[in-house]
């Protein structure tokens, strides 16, 4: 199966998690970052969830799922997306129909087949996000990928970016012509990898300058 990547931006959009344990709190952490308004049902939190509830970060349904509960109230509007994060597989099946009945896109936890969307291994750095797929085929090779290019991925990329992101203001106010500005951001980035490559080989020196010593 071929899913389309895309990156959402989540700011005020509703999204429901069905489930109350660790891999629900993963979901809700995750929406948190990305500005989600955020409801939990079930009938027990883990206590990092009972924490963002009684802090107004999340609302909560403490009690098992019910038909009807994704919807909400009639002035809460159809969710944008939808996880279901338990171990029960009445509720993940319950869950995934009325997600379809209502058009809401739904994530049902280790069933790729009746998920409308895939959660991918990701990290960031900064505005660089990083994100890593296998169709459903491995996560686990997913997360040893992450692993692998967060390793190679550091944190001077966030400040890459920061300086890129102004860098890319000035030019677009400075600069005319579409082929010029781009030649100017192919160079900056450039320059930046330059940067990078010199350090890494200095680095690399450094060692065997302390056995000379």
């Amino acid at each position: 199966m071929r899913y389309y990547p895309v990156f959402l931006s989540l700011r005020g959009r509703r999204c429901v998690v069905v489930g109350g344990g660790k891999v629900a709190e993963r979901k809700v952490r995750a929406l948190l970052r990305a500005q989600a308004s955020v409801r939990v049902v079930g009938p027990d939190l883990t206590p990092r969830l009972a924490q963002l509830a009684a802090r107004k970060r999340i609302s909560v349904t403490r009690r098992a799922y019910r038909k009807g509960d994704l919807k909400g109230q009639a002035r809460d509007g159809v969710p944008l997306l939808v996880f279901s994060a338990t171990n029960d597989p009445a509720v993940q099946q319950a869950v995934g129909k009325e997600a379809e009945a209502i058009g809401a896109l739904v994530n049902l936890a280790d069933d790729r087949e009746r998920s409308t969307f895939l959660v991918p291994a990701s990290f960031a750095r900064g505005d660089l996000q990083v994100a890593i797929s296998t169709s459903g085929a491995s996560p686990a090779l997913a997360r040893n990928l992450r692993r692998r290019l967060q390793a190679m991925l550091g944190g001077e990329y966030a400040a890459h970016l920061r300086f890129l992101r102004e860098a890319r203001r000035e030019v677009l106010k400075s600069v005319p012509g579409q082929k010029e500005r781009a030649r100017v951001f192919r160079k900056l980035v450039a320059s930046l990898d330059e940067v990078k490559s010199r350090k890494l080989k200095v680095e690399g020196r450094q060692p065997k300058a302390k056995r000379q010593k």
